[in-house]
């Protein structure tokens, strides 16, 4: 996945599909690294980074469909699960209709140990507010691009972490359906 886009890749119509430079730039808004000492876009408390970002991806578009795991070290995505799930997430959002058509779906998650170890129960809000910080840096490079976003947080975290086959240790906190206006 590259950082950079072609200025004629940005705005499209309704139904086209996010390229994987599009996705690639979201994520890297998210939770990149940014400097040489491996700091991110998004502050951490500590720098203990406890997010990690899942793509939901439909069909159409470059990448297959399926559940992917970014991976800020090389900006990079790892297909986790093959297979449309957008329906699946979707009724685990209570059947919000935004996350079963959007071509691409973020969600956010946090594992508490990472933070925890170090802030206790505080860290649960640092945690919270990195998530906030996550998904404003996507909000506004979406807005930049032409992308309609909408954080969702109504959900079922028990049949959200099925979906996308989360370990026990982390928790969905935020779905961003993601597609052009």
């Amino acid at each position: 996945m590259k950082n950079s886009l072609q200025s004629g890749d940005l705005y499209g119509e309704k139904d086209r599909k996010l390229s994987e430079s599009v996705i690639s730039r979201l994520l890297w808004a998210a939770q990149g690294i940014s400097s040489e000492d491996s700091l991110r876009t998004s502050p951490s408390a500590g720098a203990l980074y406890p997010l990690e970002i899942h793509v939901v991806v439909g069909g159409g578009g470059k990448l297959e469909p399926g559940v992917y795991r970014y991976v800020p070290e090389d900006n990079t995505l790892i297909r986790e699960i093959a297979g449309d799930m957008r329906e699946k997430l979707s009724n685990a959002a209570l059947s919000q209709p935004m996350i079963r058509s959007a071509p691409v779906s973020f969600v956010i998650s946090a594992v508490y140990a990472r933070i925890a170890g170090k802030y206790g129960n505080r860290g649960l809000r640092y945690t919270y507010m990195e998530a906030g910080h996550a998904a404003q840096n996507i909000s506004l490079l979406g807005v930049e691009l032409g992308i309609g976003i909408c954080t969702v947080g109504a959900f079922e975290d028990e049949e959200v972490k099925n979906v996308l086959k989360l370990p026990a240790n982390e928790e969905p906190l935020y779905i961003l359906p993601l597609g052009y206006i």
